[in-house]
């Protein structure tokens, strides 16, 4: 990848080399035109979620016979994590506050019906 092109430019570089349109890469993959226009064009904010946009690239990358740990790679390069720390967990992903609740409220369940059995027994 050149210094001056990004990710989404580089990756729609490729599959024009290849004579690739973006329907065919979209029958391939079957993610919509609209979501990879959007990668190409950089505009993240229009994709679903960090989850999405990797399962995505990975994909894309694969259809135009890239490694996908490299485009991963460059994407982690080009868009760090902003913002993880201030506005919380990214969108499909479980704060470990509330894994904690969660496992405090499986541990208590638990409990209660242990006493529940014990007392029933006896």
């Amino acid at each position: 990848m050149s210094s001056g092109t990004g990710l989404g430019a580089y990756l729609r570089e490729i599959r024009e080399r290849q004579g690739l349109s973006l329907p065919e890469i979209a029958a391939e993959t079957k993610i919509s035109c609209r979501f990879l226009e959007a990668i190409e064009e950089e505009r993240w904010e229009e994709l679903p979620g960090e989850v999405y946009i990797v399962g995505y690239l990975r994909a894309y990358a694969e259809a135009v016979g890239l490694d996908p740990g490299d485009v991963l790679a460059r994407y982690r390069e080009v868009r760090p994590q902003k913002g993880r720390d201030t506005l919380g967990p990214i969108r499909g992903e479980v704060s470990s506050s509330r894994k904690l609740w969660w496992v405090v409220a499986v541990l208590g369940v638990l409990l209660v019906l242990a006493l529940i059995f014990y007392f029933w027994k006896f």
